[in-house]
Order: structure tokens, then C-alpha cells, then sequence
């Protein structure tokens, strides 16, 4: 079902559960694979994700289509994954050396690498870990993070060299690389 089919009938109000039912269904495995990637644990990303959807369905009136429909949501979502991180302060991560015990050989195996990356993209200032992640995982072009983050897609090209030069530096001073 295309978007514009699933806006007419989430617009309508004897369509309106349908409608955002299809939504849901359309966008639910997407976003939840991008929340997932930013909270440690499965429960919380299914909570931030509904708390998403409670968003989207209440402001579904509001879109004026400016942007693509996934690109309204991922902004929500990650303004979603924001606020929670910032009311469970629980959610902050242990300082590298605390979680990475060490290693006398210089090679890993492909999980620990990701492991290892995963902790150095953690490690970042949260702009840069925000654009990385987008750019890396996500694979947003950079006009999709402009117009998610209200940023020039300039800036945000910066911050990704930025944050792939230091996960690189890092990675190689714990000799993971």
C-alpha cells in the first residue's frame, strides 16, 4: 500500500484505525531497527517505538508531506529515543575501559569487532553519533539527515568524517583493528 493510501484513509474518520493499522505495519520493523540500534535492551525500544506511534497517530493531521512519510517518522522516533534517554539516566553508558576487558591478540572475530564498534560509535559527541548512525546503519542519504535534523547537509557530512575518523582512532588504540 503506497503512503498516499494510507494517509487518505488514516485521514478519514471511518477509515482512520485502518488507516494507521496499515501505517503501522508499513513503517513498524523500519523504525523499531532504528531505535533498537540507540537503547540497549528490546523492552525499551518497544516502549520508545510506541510511545512513536501514540505521536505519529496524534499528529497524522498535522503532515503536511513536505518530506517523505518515513522521514516525518524517523525524526519523531528519534526525537522519541532523545527524551528517553534523557529521563532514564540509567540508559548512560560505562566508560570504555569498564566494558572491554583486555586482549593480547590483534584479531577479532567479525561479533567482537561490531561489539567493539558498537562501543566506540557510543563513545562519540551525540551529534556525530547521531549522524553516523544515520548515515551508517540507517543509510540516509544526507538530504534525508538535513531535513530530519534542520542542519545543512555541509555540516552533516563534516560530522560523519568527523565521528569515522575518531571511531578509527579508537578502534586502532585498542588494537581492535
Amino acid at each position: 500500500m503506497t503512503d498516499e493510501a494510507i494517509l487518505q484513509l488514516a485521514r478519514r474518520p471511518q477509515t482512520r484505525e485502518e488507516g494507521f493499522r496499515q501505517l503501522v505495519l508499513a513503517y513498524q520493523h523500519r523504525l523499531y531497527q532504528v531505535i533498537r540500534r540507540q537503547l540497549p535492551s528490546h523492552e525499551d525500544a518497544d516502549d520508545v517505538l510506541q510511545n512513536t506511534f501514540l505521536k505519529v497517530f496524534r499528529h497524522l493531521d498535522g503532515f503536511e508531506g513536505r518530506s517523505e512519510l518515513y522521514t516525518w517518522m524517523y525524526r519523531i522516533a528519534q526525537n522519541e529515543v532523545f527524551n528517553f534517554i534523557k529521563r532514564n539516566t540509567r540508559m548512560k553508558m560505562v566508560a570504555l575501559e569498564n566494558q572491554v576487558e583486555k586482549r593480547e591478540e590483534p584479531h577479532l572475530n567479525p561479533d567482537e569487532l561490531v561489539r567493539y564498534l558498537e562501543m566506540a560509535v557510543n563513545d562519540l559527541p551525540e551529534r556525530q553519533r547521531m549522524v553516523f548512525r544515520m548515515r551508517y546503519y540507517d543509510e540516509l542519504s544526507y538530504k534525508q539527515m538535513a531535513e530530519i535534523l534542520k542542519l545543512t547537509e555541509g555540516a552533516l557530512k563534516a560530522s560523519f568524517h568527523h565521528a569515522v575518523k575518531k571511531i578509527e582512532e579508537e578502534l586502532k588504540s585498542k588494537q581492535w583493528l
